[in-house]
Formats: structure tokens, sequence, C-alpha cells
């Protein structure tokens, strides 16, 4: 290593060739007199809501926070007028009178479902009427699910009554006078009482479909009853645009012990009551069935089907179309102490059915 003197006469070391000087280690004290480098000071909570040293209030001044109201007050008026003018737009594209899809073009279709009346208001029942004719409370309990069923058809507005004869005018709606009803009336308790229960039919809406009838004798279904056929035939061509319903045992056990059935006020929904159209104090036609002489003491399995040329029918318990299911049960006890039981708050449950001789319960979908 080469030496260098000053002026001083101190020597200076000289650079050696080659090799470069070790780097110097330079420790800096900070004085933290940078705010932002500065341990923030704790704040109590009283101060974290109103700071009077700076005038703010949760952190903001009275002049921040009302432009922030201001900011958000004209934003979210925009956004409410936006929707406003989307819903608006939208409602002026939806009819109320009719839907927009109809028929083919609708998730509903043109296959209109089958449904029956009285139902129980316990879930637990399901399709099954069951009833003891000999216990007053019994009967009144179906008769008061029928009379809240027929409560719509008392309201007369807009209603006109119809005939095969006559036609309605575009505006107008056909009434259904219930004292075509016979038998099945509110003065002979739907004949709950005498164990002819009434079974009351309608068919679901479709707007704007019109049934296609069987109403020629000599193009029947090959496989509808012949009582219906000769129903048709005996009557007059006029009265032939019908929308036929017969009932049945589902099964054959079924068919035995049913009896007879009758109905009314005719044996189909008449075509004058189509198409609907949604037009106001519209009702749908009825069909009620009496069971004459069904079986004692027995669950009869019962079906009822339409017979139009436009109505697919089905009789799978998966996928049913045109055709509706349920059971009848009329227990006969003569014993008088029934008529003394307080009134059940629903119909009878399944599930107290005793298995005894007289009980069949070999039938499926109770």
């Amino acid at each position: 290593m080469q030496s260098n003197y000053d002026g001083a006469g101190e020597a200076v070391p000289l650079k050696v060739r080659g090799k470069k000087p070790k780097a110097e280690i330079v420790t800096t004290t900070y004085e933290f007199n940078d705010p932002y480098l500065r341990k923030p000071k704790s704040k109590s909570l009283g101060k974290m809501v109103y700071d009077k040293e700076h005038g703010k209030i949760l952190g903001r001044t009275p002049r921040n926070w009302g432009e922030l109201l201001f900011f958000y007050t004209i934003f979210y008026i925009v956004l409410a007028a936006l929707f406003a003018i989307c819903m608006k737009g939208l409602m002026l594209t939806i009819d109320k009178h009719q839907p927009k899809w109809k028929l083919d073009e609708s998730i509903i279709g043109t296959n209109p479902g089958l449904g029956f009346r009285p139902i129980s208001h316990d879930v637990d029942q399901g399709s099954l009427i069951w009833y003891d004719s000999t216990n007053e409370t019994q009967v009144e309990y179906w008769v008061e699910r029928i009379d809240e069923f027929l409560s719509e058809y008392n309201k007369t507005d807009n209603q006109k009554p119809c005939n095969f004869d006559s036609r309605k005018t575009a505006k107008q709606v056909c009434a259904l006078n219930l004292k075509e009803f016979g038998h099945c009336s509110r003065e002979n308790s739907y004949g709950y009482g005498a164990s002819k229960p009434c079974i009351f039919l309608k068919l679901n809406r479709i707007y704007g479909w019109v049934p296609e009838y069987y109403n020629d004798p000599n193009d029947l279904p090959k496989d509808m009853p012949e009582s219906l056929k000769t129903y048709i035939t005996n009557l007059p061509e006029n009265q032939r645009n019908q929308v036929w319903v017969t009932c049945s045992g589902e099964n054959g056990m079924d068919r035995e012990i049913i009896g007879d059935a009758v109905y009314y006020p005719s044996h189909g929904f008449p075509g004058y009551f189509y198409p609907y159209t949604n037009n106001p104090g519209y009702v749908s036609p009825l069909v009620a069935v009496q069971f004459k002489r069904p079986a004692l003491n027995r669950i009869i399995n019962i079906e009822c089907r339409t017979w139009a040329k436009n109505i697919k029918y089905s009789g799978s318990h998966r996928d049913r179309m045109g055709s509706v299911h349920f059971e009848i049960m009329i227990d006969a006890d003569a014993n008088p102490d029934l008529n003394t039981t307080p009134k059940p708050t629903s119909a009878p449950k399944l599930s107290n059915i005793t298995t005894t001789e007289n009980i069949n319960l070999s039938y499926k979908n109770i």
C-alpha cells in the first residue's frame, strides 16, 4: 500500500489498484418530525364521535357531511328514476286483461285439468272423502265445504242466462243456475245425509281455449262408455256441443261396488261457457255427480275423466291428464250415540281407520 502526505504531514492511504474501498455503514436517527411517520395518538370514544378541536363529527366536518348527503340524495333519486322508467316500460307491454303468451305458447298449454270438490281442509286427508252418514256433524262438515266452493256462484254481476239456442256477446258471461242440480242441492245436504254423496267437477280455466266436441254419434271414441254414447245419440243435435264427463270405479272391484251415477244438470260442460276470456263475473261450468248406491264401509277409488277431441287423457297417477282421482268411504254405524259427539275440526284422519272385515284397505292412493 502506498501513502501520500497531506499538508499537515499526516499520511493519507492511497487506493490500492484493482481493489474497491469497503462500503461504510451509515446510521440515520429519525426524530419523527413528519406527522405521517409519527404513531397516532389514541382517541377516546367521545372524541371519535365529536372532535371539538377540529370540529369533526364521526370523522367528518359538517361541510363534508353535507356534501356526502347531497351526493347520495342525487344518486338515489337518479337510480329511482331509472328504475321507474324501466318498470313503466315493462308495464306498458303487459295486458291486464289477457296473458301475453296463450295456449300452445304458454306454460299452461292447451290441456285443461279436471278438479273436484269437496276437499278437506286437512292436507293429511288428501283426496279421501270419509264420513259417517249417521253423524250429523260429520255430514255438516262436508256440506260446509261445498257451500264454501259454491259461494262464488251466488254472484250474478254481468251474467245472463245462457242456453244452446242463444248466443252471448263477447262482453257477457253465462250464469250457472244452482237450482238445476236436482238432488245435489243444499236442501238435500248434497246427498251426504242419505249416503248418496254429490261430487262437483270443474275444468281448469285456460284463456282462449275452445273445446273440440264429440258431437257426432257416428264418430265417438271406441273406449267411451256405452251409456254416454246412448246419451249423446238421444240428445238434440244443437245440444251436443259439450265436454262430456264420466265417472267410474278405478279398479275392477271398485266398479262392482260403486253403484250408479247421475249427472246434473247435464252429462258434460256446455260449450256456451267457452272460451274463457277473463270477463268480469265469469264462473266455470260445473257437473255434479251423485253416486246413488255406493257400498258402505268400503274405500272406493273413483276416476272421473273428460271427453273432448283436444283433451289428452292419461290415468297415470304420475302424469294424470284430463282426469281426476278421489276416494269415498261412507261409514254406516247405526249407533245413535254418534250424533252426540262434538263437531270435529276436520274430517276423520285416515290413521284412525281400524282394521276390520268391513273395511277394505287393499287399494292404493288413499
